[in-house]
């Protein structure tokens, strides 16, 4: 789809406060510059990496002197405490308390969040989010986003039904398309999002249940694995635990034709973006209006979070199926609108060209 590849400085985000802690003790809340500080939003990447000793640290989950559940991730805890966007968490009847802590001893500002209780959906949502860390566009002005703006290291927290709403009041785009000239989201791995409010959700299964289970070493001692990975390395343990009247033969195959029916609306969500694709080109070539132009750009906008969302997100097929189907199909009501807007214009615009020439003609 012509998605722009990431800036270096994505490279510092995903290091430096998602796969590893060990320059949280020098980074400021949210990245913020601060002289006492050594490391920011605008440091120099691999300056930054340098100092990476260490990849996903225990302390990313646990405290390291009370061993309690606790959130380290800046932007998730901005999100869990925002008020000025309802978010999951928010609107969430049965949510984890958690208790937030400034631990700004260094002279600057430092938080961390300690959960009332394990909560392994909030623990994972240190990084499987959607997500932004990079420069961008503001649409509303049409100005460049720096990594000096807050906006740059930023968590919606919100599910595929309002992450366009959500954009809209941030006041955010990552780039533009560059057939379309849609001003448009990089999605990035919307794992939480999606599982939050699904069947299993509602019935209580975290993500530890499925991906870090109970089991047993060589001398039959309980303990949780922390070798985090898919459930079907672990299909004894982890969905026959609940699903008692199945074999693990028959999960598989519940769990292939749920994959192979997902894919299916993912190739016709693309494959009518397709169509739309062309369509802009004909529009552009035929000199359409911009204002038909910029209504179908909108609805490429729509088009485009209601498929990528799901290709960037991991096990969708599995974590929220109705979810899937209902946002593929916005996806694809979206491009064929605006192929037919699109279409219609260069009909009438060719029409308009025609007529001219067909009365030159009759009156010879």
């Amino acid at each position: 789809m012509n998605l722009r590849s990431f800036p270096i400085n994505y490279t510092l985000f995903v290091t430096s406060t998602c796969k590893s802690t060990d320059v949280m003790m020098d980074w400021a809340y949210l990245g913020d510059p601060n002289t006492k500080a050594k490391w920011s939003r605008a440091s120099n990447p691999v300056d930054l990496v340098h100092n990476i000793n260490h990849a996903l640290n225990c302390n990313m989950c646990h405290d390291p002197h009370s061993a309690q559940p606790r959130i380290v991730r800046d932007a998730l805890i901005q999100a869990m405490t925002r008020t000025d966007y309802p978010t999951l968490y928010s609107e969430s009847a049965n949510k984890t308390p958690i208790e937030v802590k400034d631990m700004g001893l260094r002279g600057f500002t430092r938080k961390i969040a300690i959960l009332g209780k394990p909560d392994s959906k909030l623990m994972c949502a240190q990084c499987h989010v959607e997500y932004n860390c990079n420069p961008g566009t503001d649409p509303a002005t049409g100005k460049p986003i720096k990594m000096d703006d807050p906006r740059t290291n930023l968590f919606p927290l919100v599910d595929v039904t309002r992450i366009e709403d959500f954009y809209k009041h941030a006041s955010f785009k990552d780039f533009k398309h560059n057939q379309t000239g849609a001003l448009l989201t990089k999605m990035q791995h919307p794992d939480t999002e999606v599982y939050w409010n699904s069947k299993h959700d509602q019935m209580g299964v975290g993500c530890a249940a499925c991906h870090m289970p109970k089991v047993k070493d060589a001398n039959g001692n309980v303990y949780t694995s922390h070798w985090a990975t898919t459930p079907r390395a672990y299909i004894q343990e982890t969905c026959l635990q609940c699903h008692k009247d199945k074999t693990e033969a028959q999960i598989n195959k519940v769990l292939d034709s749920m994959n192979a029916h997902y894919n299916g609306k993912l190739r016709e969500a693309e494959a009518s973006m397709g169509q739309m694709f062309i369509a802009f080109r004909q529009a552009n070539d035929a000199g359409v209006d911009p204002a038909v132009i910029k209504q179908a750009q909108d609805l490429h906008s729509v088009a485009h979070t209601n498929w990528e969302w799901w290709t960037a997100s991991n096990g969708s097929w599995f974590h929220n199926m109705p979810q899937a189907k209902e946002s593929l199909a916005k996806s694809v009501a979206a491009s064929q609108k605006a192929t037919k807007l699109l279409r219609d214009a260069v009909a009438a615009k060719v029409a308009a060209q025609a007529q001219p020439q067909a009365q030159q003609t009759a009156q010879k």
